[in-house]
Protein backbone atom coordinates (compact mmCIF):
# COMPACT_ATOMS: atom_id res chain seq x y z
CA UNK A 1 0.00 0.00 0.00
CA UNK A 2 3.13 2.44 -0.44
CA UNK A 3 2.99 3.32 3.34
CA UNK A 4 -0.54 4.25 3.07
CA UNK A 5 -3.04 3.03 5.75
CA UNK A 6 -6.58 2.09 5.95
CA UNK A 7 -9.48 4.81 7.01
CA UNK A 8 -11.31 2.16 8.08
CA UNK A 9 -11.63 -1.81 8.78
CA UNK A 10 -15.21 -3.96 8.56
CA UNK A 11 -13.88 -7.74 10.11
CA UNK A 12 -16.57 -10.40 11.26
CA UNK A 13 -15.42 -9.87 14.98
CA UNK A 14 -12.27 -12.23 15.34
CA UNK A 15 -10.72 -11.20 18.34
CA UNK A 16 -6.75 -11.68 17.04
CA UNK A 17 -7.92 -9.72 13.81
CA UNK A 18 -8.88 -6.95 16.20
CA UNK A 19 -5.82 -6.83 18.19
CA UNK A 20 -3.79 -6.96 15.10
CA UNK A 21 -5.84 -4.08 13.58
CA UNK A 22 -5.47 -1.93 16.76
CA UNK A 23 -1.32 -2.72 16.18
CA UNK A 24 -0.88 -2.40 12.81
CA UNK A 25 -3.75 0.50 11.84
CA UNK A 26 -3.90 2.43 15.19
CA UNK A 27 -5.61 5.00 13.28
CA UNK A 28 -8.22 3.02 11.18
CA UNK A 29 -12.13 3.09 12.35
CA UNK A 30 -13.01 -0.67 12.75
CA UNK A 31 -16.55 -1.86 12.55
CA UNK A 32 -18.35 -5.04 12.60
CA UNK A 33 -19.80 -6.91 9.64
CA UNK A 34 -23.65 -6.58 10.26
CA UNK A 35 -24.68 -10.07 8.52
CA UNK A 36 -22.40 -11.88 10.91
CA UNK A 37 -23.98 -10.36 13.67
CA UNK A 38 -27.56 -10.95 12.53
CA UNK A 39 -26.33 -14.78 11.55
CA UNK A 40 -25.17 -14.83 15.36
CA UNK A 41 -28.29 -13.08 16.99
CA UNK A 42 -30.07 -15.68 15.22
CA UNK A 43 -28.11 -18.57 16.46
CA UNK A 44 -27.85 -17.16 19.72
CA UNK A 45 -31.17 -16.23 20.74
CA UNK A 46 -33.50 -17.24 18.01
CA UNK A 47 -36.32 -14.12 19.07
CA UNK A 48 -38.02 -13.30 15.73
CA UNK A 49 -38.90 -10.44 17.09
CA UNK A 50 -35.96 -8.99 18.97
CA UNK A 51 -34.08 -9.70 15.68
CA UNK A 52 -36.33 -7.47 13.60
CA UNK A 53 -35.42 -4.85 16.39
CA UNK A 54 -31.88 -5.77 16.08
CA UNK A 55 -31.82 -5.38 13.13
CA UNK A 56 -32.95 -1.68 13.06
CA UNK A 57 -30.59 -0.59 15.90
CA UNK A 58 -27.64 -2.22 13.09
CA UNK A 59 -29.42 -0.31 9.73
CA UNK A 60 -31.40 2.83 11.10
CA UNK A 61 -30.06 6.27 11.19
CA UNK A 62 -30.02 7.33 14.86
CA UNK A 63 -29.06 9.10 17.55
CA UNK A 64 -27.27 8.37 20.31
CA UNK A 65 -29.62 9.12 22.72
CA UNK A 66 -32.92 7.50 20.58
CA UNK A 67 -30.27 4.35 20.47
CA UNK A 68 -30.01 4.01 24.37
CA UNK A 69 -33.56 4.52 24.72
CA UNK A 70 -34.97 1.88 22.71
CA UNK A 71 -32.45 -0.55 23.46
CA UNK A 72 -33.05 -0.45 27.19
CA UNK A 73 -36.76 -1.41 26.66
CA UNK A 74 -36.46 -3.82 23.80
CA UNK A 75 -34.45 -5.74 26.34
CA UNK A 76 -36.70 -4.66 28.96
CA UNK A 77 -39.26 -6.34 27.08
CA UNK A 78 -37.61 -9.50 26.14
CA UNK A 79 -36.59 -10.49 29.48
CA UNK A 80 -32.47 -10.78 28.21
CA UNK A 81 -30.74 -8.36 31.24
CA UNK A 82 -28.72 -11.41 31.99
CA UNK A 83 -28.24 -12.61 28.74
CA UNK A 84 -24.19 -12.72 28.08
CA UNK A 85 -24.57 -12.42 24.33
CA UNK A 86 -26.55 -9.05 24.66
CA UNK A 87 -24.62 -7.74 27.56
CA UNK A 88 -21.34 -8.18 25.10
CA UNK A 89 -22.92 -6.37 22.20
CA UNK A 90 -23.82 -3.74 24.34
CA UNK A 91 -20.44 -3.02 25.34
CA UNK A 92 -19.20 -3.15 21.89
CA UNK A 93 -21.57 -0.87 20.58
CA UNK A 94 -19.39 1.46 19.68
CA UNK A 95 -18.67 -1.25 16.84
CA UNK A 96 -22.30 -1.74 14.84
CA UNK A 97 -24.37 0.82 16.04
CA UNK A 98 -25.00 3.56 13.36
CA UNK A 99 -25.60 6.01 16.00
CA UNK A 100 -22.08 6.01 17.77
CA UNK A 101 -20.11 5.05 13.93
CA UNK A 102 -21.57 8.70 12.98
CA UNK A 103 -18.88 10.73 11.92
CA UNK A 104 -16.44 7.54 10.89
CA UNK A 105 -15.87 7.35 7.12
CA UNK A 106 -17.28 3.87 6.36
CA UNK A 107 -19.29 5.08 2.67
CA UNK A 108 -22.11 3.16 3.66
CA UNK A 109 -20.74 0.22 4.14
CA UNK A 110 -21.85 -2.21 6.53
CA UNK A 111 -20.40 -5.59 5.53
CA UNK A 112 -17.74 -7.78 3.92
CA UNK A 113 -20.07 -8.15 1.13
CA UNK A 114 -17.63 -6.43 -1.35
CA UNK A 115 -14.92 -8.42 -0.45
CA UNK A 116 -16.42 -11.98 -0.60
CA UNK A 117 -17.70 -10.77 -4.23
CA UNK A 118 -13.76 -10.34 -4.73
CA UNK A 119 -13.41 -13.84 -3.40
CA UNK A 120 -15.94 -15.01 -5.41
CA UNK A 121 -14.59 -13.36 -8.78
CA UNK A 122 -11.34 -14.95 -8.49
CA UNK A 123 -12.71 -18.25 -7.62
CA UNK A 124 -13.68 -17.95 -11.68
CA UNK A 125 -9.91 -17.48 -12.62
CA UNK A 126 -7.95 -19.35 -10.33
CA UNK A 127 -7.92 -23.34 -9.15
CA UNK A 128 -6.46 -25.01 -6.07
CA UNK A 129 -5.25 -27.86 -8.61
CA UNK A 130 -3.06 -24.85 -10.15
CA UNK A 131 0.80 -25.21 -9.79
CA UNK A 132 2.34 -21.87 -9.26
CA UNK A 133 2.85 -20.93 -12.99
CA UNK A 134 -0.42 -21.35 -13.95
CA UNK A 135 -1.71 -19.65 -10.80
CA UNK A 136 0.54 -16.58 -11.75
CA UNK A 137 -0.82 -16.96 -15.73
CA UNK A 138 -4.29 -16.98 -14.35
CA UNK A 139 -4.16 -14.07 -11.69
CA UNK A 140 -2.65 -12.08 -14.47
CA UNK A 141 -5.96 -13.11 -16.71
CA UNK A 142 -7.68 -11.98 -13.84
CA UNK A 143 -6.22 -8.81 -13.69
CA UNK A 144 -6.62 -7.91 -16.99
CA UNK A 145 -10.05 -8.56 -16.85
CA UNK A 146 -10.51 -6.18 -13.61
CA UNK A 147 -8.40 -3.44 -15.74
CA UNK A 148 -10.89 -3.84 -18.18
CA UNK A 149 -13.44 -3.30 -16.27
CA UNK A 150 -12.67 -0.24 -14.91
CA UNK A 151 -11.80 0.89 -18.30
CA UNK A 152 -15.09 0.70 -19.31
CA UNK A 153 -16.42 2.25 -16.40
CA UNK A 154 -14.21 5.44 -16.78
CA UNK A 155 -15.14 5.84 -20.38
CA UNK A 156 -18.77 5.96 -19.50
CA UNK A 157 -17.65 8.37 -16.78
CA UNK A 158 -15.83 10.60 -18.74
CA UNK A 159 -17.79 10.92 -22.09
CA UNK A 160 -21.81 11.26 -22.21
CA UNK A 161 -23.48 13.02 -19.10
CA UNK A 162 -27.26 12.05 -17.99
CA UNK A 163 -29.65 13.98 -18.56
CA UNK A 164 -31.05 16.23 -15.57
CA UNK A 165 -33.84 15.49 -13.74
CA UNK A 166 -34.35 18.54 -11.35
CA UNK A 167 -34.93 21.58 -11.56
CA UNK A 168 -31.59 23.01 -10.27
CA UNK A 169 -29.78 22.63 -13.29
CA UNK A 170 -26.81 24.36 -12.42
CA UNK A 171 -25.96 22.66 -9.81
CA UNK A 172 -26.82 19.23 -11.06
CA UNK A 173 -25.30 19.92 -13.75
CA UNK A 174 -21.90 20.94 -12.02
CA UNK A 175 -21.95 17.74 -10.35
CA UNK A 176 -22.27 15.81 -13.16
CA UNK A 177 -19.39 17.11 -14.98
CA UNK A 178 -17.19 16.83 -11.63
CA UNK A 179 -18.44 13.32 -10.14
CA UNK A 180 -18.17 10.04 -11.50
CA UNK A 181 -21.55 8.41 -13.10
CA UNK A 182 -21.94 6.16 -9.85
CA UNK A 183 -21.21 8.66 -7.09
CA UNK A 184 -23.19 11.33 -9.69
CA UNK A 185 -26.52 8.72 -9.31
CA UNK A 186 -25.98 8.89 -5.24
CA UNK A 187 -25.86 12.90 -5.12
CA UNK A 188 -29.10 13.44 -7.63
CA UNK A 189 -30.79 11.45 -5.00
CA UNK A 190 -29.75 14.37 -2.57
CA UNK A 191 -30.68 17.07 -4.73
CA UNK A 192 -34.19 15.18 -5.29
CA UNK A 193 -34.50 15.50 -1.52
CA UNK A 194 -33.45 19.03 -0.95
CA UNK A 195 -36.69 20.59 -2.18
CA UNK A 196 -37.82 19.29 1.27
CA UNK A 197 -35.42 21.50 3.43
CA UNK A 198 -36.57 24.40 4.59
CA UNK A 199 -33.82 26.61 6.74
CA UNK A 200 -35.71 27.98 10.21
CA UNK A 201 -33.18 30.93 11.22
CA UNK A 202 -29.69 31.80 10.59
CA UNK A 203 -27.04 33.53 12.49
CA UNK A 204 -24.20 35.14 12.19
CA UNK A 205 -21.03 34.88 14.54
CA UNK A 206 -17.46 35.72 14.88
CA UNK A 207 -16.30 32.54 13.41
CA UNK A 208 -19.40 31.49 10.94
CA UNK A 209 -22.75 31.37 10.08
CA UNK A 210 -25.15 28.95 11.51
CA UNK A 211 -28.37 27.67 9.88
CA UNK A 212 -31.14 25.71 11.81
CA UNK A 213 -32.35 23.20 9.27
CA UNK A 214 -35.61 21.36 9.41
CA UNK A 215 -37.40 19.06 6.73
CA UNK A 216 -40.71 18.86 5.77
CA UNK A 217 -43.25 18.26 8.42
CA UNK A 218 -40.75 17.17 10.90
CA UNK A 219 -39.88 18.55 13.98
CA UNK A 220 -36.15 17.56 14.71
CA UNK A 221 -33.47 20.79 13.58
CA UNK A 222 -30.24 20.30 12.31
CA UNK A 223 -27.46 22.75 12.79
CA UNK A 224 -25.22 23.83 9.52
CA UNK A 225 -22.45 26.16 9.90
CA UNK A 226 -21.09 27.89 7.37
CA UNK A 227 -17.58 29.13 7.02
CA UNK A 228 -17.06 31.89 4.78
CA UNK A 229 -13.52 32.51 4.56
CA UNK A 230 -13.02 28.74 4.31
CA UNK A 231 -15.85 27.98 2.05
CA UNK A 232 -16.74 25.14 4.15
CA UNK A 233 -19.48 23.64 5.62
CA UNK A 234 -20.45 21.36 8.16
CA UNK A 235 -23.46 19.54 9.42
CA UNK A 236 -24.42 18.19 12.78
CA UNK A 237 -25.60 14.84 10.63
CA UNK A 238 -22.31 14.11 9.70
CA UNK A 239 -22.46 12.66 6.77
CA UNK A 240 -20.21 14.65 5.05
CA UNK A 241 -17.84 12.58 7.33
CA UNK A 242 -19.64 9.35 6.99
CA UNK A 243 -20.15 9.52 3.35
CA UNK A 244 -17.46 11.77 1.50
CA UNK A 245 -20.88 13.21 -0.26
CA UNK A 246 -22.71 16.78 0.78
CA UNK A 247 -26.18 15.68 3.10
CA UNK A 248 -29.43 17.17 2.04
CA UNK A 249 -29.28 19.55 4.80
CA UNK A 250 -25.89 21.57 3.26
CA UNK A 251 -27.39 21.46 -0.33
CA UNK A 252 -30.62 23.14 1.55
CA UNK A 253 -28.01 26.05 3.24
CA UNK A 254 -26.32 25.88 -0.72
CA UNK A 255 -29.85 26.44 -2.60
CA UNK A 256 -30.82 29.16 -0.25
CA UNK A 257 -27.60 31.14 -0.64
CA UNK A 258 -28.30 30.64 -4.37
CA UNK A 259 -24.50 29.00 -5.37
CA UNK A 260 -24.32 26.98 -8.52
CA UNK A 261 -21.18 25.09 -7.43
CA UNK A 262 -20.41 22.82 -5.07
CA UNK A 263 -17.45 24.13 -2.47
CA UNK A 264 -14.03 22.39 -3.45
CA UNK A 265 -13.96 21.73 0.07
CA UNK A 266 -17.19 19.54 0.13
CA UNK A 267 -15.70 17.85 -3.51
CA UNK A 268 -13.62 14.69 -2.72
CA UNK A 269 -11.29 13.85 -5.25
CA UNK A 270 -11.71 10.29 -4.85
CA UNK A 271 -15.35 10.50 -5.91
CA UNK A 272 -14.11 12.83 -9.06
CA UNK A 273 -13.80 11.81 -12.89
CA UNK A 274 -9.77 13.07 -12.12
CA UNK A 275 -9.18 10.88 -9.30
CA UNK A 276 -6.97 8.64 -10.89
CA UNK A 277 -4.53 12.17 -12.59
CA UNK A 278 -2.15 13.03 -11.26
CA UNK A 279 -2.39 17.43 -10.12
CA UNK A 280 -1.93 19.87 -13.02
CA UNK A 281 1.22 22.09 -12.51
CA UNK A 282 2.06 24.90 -14.61
CA UNK A 283 4.87 23.26 -17.00
CA UNK A 284 6.58 19.54 -17.37
CA UNK A 285 6.00 17.65 -14.15
CA UNK A 286 9.49 16.64 -12.91
CA UNK A 287 10.10 14.48 -9.63
CA UNK A 288 8.61 11.67 -8.03
CA UNK A 289 5.50 10.38 -9.59
CA UNK A 290 2.87 10.87 -6.30
CA UNK A 291 1.57 7.84 -4.55
CA UNK A 292 -2.23 8.80 -5.87
CA UNK A 293 -0.78 8.17 -9.29
CA UNK A 294 1.55 5.73 -9.01
CA UNK A 295 -0.81 2.62 -9.40
CA UNK A 296 -2.17 3.97 -12.91
CA UNK A 297 0.93 5.38 -14.37
CA UNK A 298 2.08 1.88 -14.07
CA UNK A 299 -0.46 -0.23 -15.02
CA UNK A 300 -1.07 1.98 -18.17
CA UNK A 301 3.23 1.71 -18.83
CA UNK A 302 2.24 -2.33 -18.41
CA UNK A 303 -0.39 -2.08 -21.23
CA UNK A 304 1.81 -0.36 -23.58
CA UNK A 305 4.72 -2.91 -22.83
CA UNK A 306 2.27 -5.88 -23.44
CA UNK A 307 1.12 -4.83 -26.46
CA UNK A 308 4.92 -3.23 -27.54
CA UNK A 309 5.86 -7.29 -27.01
CA UNK A 310 3.28 -8.37 -28.94
CA UNK A 311 3.67 -6.41 -31.93
CA UNK A 312 7.56 -6.56 -32.19
CA UNK A 313 7.36 -10.46 -31.88
CA UNK A 314 5.95 -11.36 -35.05
CA UNK A 315 9.24 -10.44 -37.12
CA UNK A 316 12.90 -10.82 -36.51
CA UNK A 317 13.96 -7.96 -37.52
CA UNK A 318 11.83 -5.65 -35.43
CA UNK A 319 12.24 -8.32 -32.51
CA UNK A 320 16.23 -7.07 -32.63
CA UNK A 321 15.50 -3.47 -33.30
CA UNK A 322 13.30 -2.65 -30.07
CA UNK A 323 14.92 -5.06 -27.83
CA UNK A 324 18.25 -3.03 -28.93
CA UNK A 325 15.97 0.02 -28.44
CA UNK A 326 15.18 -1.06 -25.19
CA UNK A 327 18.06 -2.09 -23.84
CA UNK A 328 19.63 1.26 -24.28
CA UNK A 329 16.89 2.80 -22.71
CA UNK A 330 17.30 0.64 -19.34
CA UNK A 331 20.97 0.99 -19.31
CA UNK A 332 20.25 5.26 -19.20
CA UNK A 333 17.41 4.43 -16.40
CA UNK A 334 20.21 2.72 -14.33
CA UNK A 335 22.97 5.23 -15.01
CA UNK A 336 20.26 7.80 -13.79
CA UNK A 337 19.16 6.19 -10.90
CA UNK A 338 22.66 5.28 -9.84
CA UNK A 339 21.60 1.60 -10.16
CA UNK A 340 24.22 -0.43 -12.91
CA UNK A 341 23.75 -3.41 -10.88
CA UNK A 342 22.73 -6.57 -13.76
CA UNK A 343 19.57 -8.76 -13.25
CA UNK A 344 21.30 -11.06 -12.10
CA UNK A 345 22.58 -9.99 -8.87
CA UNK A 346 19.37 -9.67 -7.31
CA UNK A 347 18.76 -12.79 -5.11
CA UNK A 348 20.98 -15.66 -3.90
CA UNK A 349 19.65 -17.91 -6.99
CA UNK A 350 17.16 -20.22 -5.60
CA UNK A 351 14.52 -21.42 -7.51
CA UNK A 352 11.15 -21.17 -7.29
CA UNK A 353 9.12 -24.92 -7.51
CA UNK A 354 5.79 -25.26 -7.08
CA UNK A 355 3.97 -25.28 -3.68
CA UNK A 356 2.96 -29.04 -2.40
CA UNK A 357 -0.90 -29.96 -2.70
CA UNK A 358 -2.47 -29.95 1.03
CA UNK A 359 -4.15 -33.32 0.97
CA UNK A 360 -7.97 -32.61 2.10
CA UNK A 361 -11.17 -34.36 2.83
CA UNK A 362 -12.39 -36.49 0.33
CA UNK A 363 -9.04 -36.48 -1.97
CA UNK A 364 -9.12 -40.79 -1.54
CA UNK A 365 -8.72 -42.91 -4.70
CA UNK A 366 -11.57 -43.12 -6.91
CA UNK A 367 -12.72 -46.92 -7.21
CA UNK A 368 -15.48 -48.81 -8.87
CA UNK A 369 -18.45 -50.05 -7.45
CA UNK A 370 -20.55 -53.23 -8.23
CA UNK A 371 -23.20 -50.61 -9.22
CA UNK A 372 -20.80 -49.07 -11.57
CA UNK A 373 -20.42 -46.00 -9.65
CA UNK A 374 -17.26 -44.34 -8.71
CA UNK A 375 -16.57 -43.43 -4.53
CA UNK A 376 -13.34 -42.28 -3.01
CA UNK A 377 -11.85 -44.60 -0.66
CA UNK A 378 -10.23 -42.85 2.92
CA UNK A 379 -6.28 -44.07 3.62
CA UNK A 380 -4.99 -43.76 6.63
CA UNK A 381 -2.39 -41.40 7.20
CA UNK A 382 0.00 -43.29 8.94
CA UNK A 383 0.26 -46.54 7.25
CA UNK A 384 -1.39 -45.77 3.69
CA UNK A 385 -4.19 -48.48 4.03
CA UNK A 386 -7.82 -48.66 4.05
CA UNK A 387 -10.63 -49.81 6.00
CA UNK A 388 -9.67 -47.46 9.27
CA UNK A 389 -8.34 -44.07 10.01
CA UNK A 390 -4.96 -42.97 12.17
CA UNK A 391 -6.61 -42.72 15.49
CA UNK A 392 -7.47 -47.15 14.96
CA UNK A 393 -4.34 -47.94 13.64
CA UNK A 394 -1.57 -50.01 15.18
CA UNK A 395 1.26 -49.27 13.28
CA UNK A 396 4.32 -48.83 15.10
CA UNK A 397 6.71 -47.43 12.13
CA UNK A 398 9.89 -49.78 13.01
CA UNK A 399 10.92 -52.92 10.40
CA UNK A 400 8.79 -55.38 10.80
CA UNK A 401 5.68 -53.66 12.57
CA UNK A 402 2.93 -53.90 10.16
CA UNK A 403 -0.76 -52.48 10.79
CA UNK A 404 -2.92 -55.45 12.18
CA UNK A 405 -6.25 -53.65 10.95
CA UNK A 406 -5.98 -54.38 7.61
CA UNK A 407 -4.00 -57.07 5.94
CA UNK A 408 -4.42 -56.23 2.39
CA UNK A 409 -3.55 -52.86 1.29
CA UNK A 410 -4.49 -51.09 -1.13
CA UNK A 411 -1.90 -51.04 -4.06
CA UNK A 412 -1.79 -48.33 -6.86
CA UNK A 413 -4.25 -49.41 -9.44
CA UNK A 414 -7.31 -49.23 -6.98
CA UNK A 415 -7.73 -52.46 -6.37
CA UNK A 416 -8.64 -52.80 -3.04
CA UNK A 417 -9.67 -55.85 -0.45
CA UNK A 418 -10.86 -54.88 3.25
CA UNK A 419 -13.06 -51.63 3.56
CA UNK A 420 -13.27 -52.11 -0.68
CA UNK A 421 -15.65 -55.13 -0.77
CA UNK A 422 -17.47 -54.41 -4.11
CA UNK A 423 -14.12 -52.94 -6.07
CA UNK A 424 -12.73 -56.24 -5.36
CA UNK A 425 -16.07 -57.90 -6.40
CA UNK A 426 -15.72 -56.30 -9.48
CA UNK A 427 -12.22 -57.11 -10.09
CA UNK A 428 -13.11 -60.81 -9.56
CA UNK A 429 -15.81 -60.85 -12.03
CA UNK A 430 -13.80 -59.34 -14.67
CA UNK A 431 -10.67 -61.81 -14.68
CA UNK A 432 -13.75 -64.43 -14.36
CA UNK A 433 -14.73 -63.15 -17.67
CA UNK A 434 -11.59 -63.28 -19.31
Amino acid sequence: MRGKQPKSVITDGDLAMKNAISMVFPTASHRLCSWHLLRNATSRLGMPRFLSKFRTYLMADLEVEEFESIWADAVEEFGLEQNSWVLDMYEKRGLWSNAHIRGKFFVGLKTTSSCEALNMQIGKFIHNGYNLREFIEHFQHYLEFMRRRELVADYRSLYGEPAPKTKLHELEGFAATVYTKEVFMLFREVLLLASNVRVVSSKRTSACTLFEVGMYRKEKIWSVAWDEEEDDFQCSCLRMESFGLPCVHIVGVLISLDLDIIPPKMVLNRWTKKAKQPTQVDGPREGEIPDSAYMSMHAAMMDDCRELVKLSCRNFGDYYEVKKRINAERDLLREKNRDTASASDFGDGTTVQDMKRARHRGCGRRVLTSKGKFRRVQRCRRCGRSGHNARKCDYTGQVGGGCTQGSQNLDRDGASSLGDLDAFEVGAEMEASV
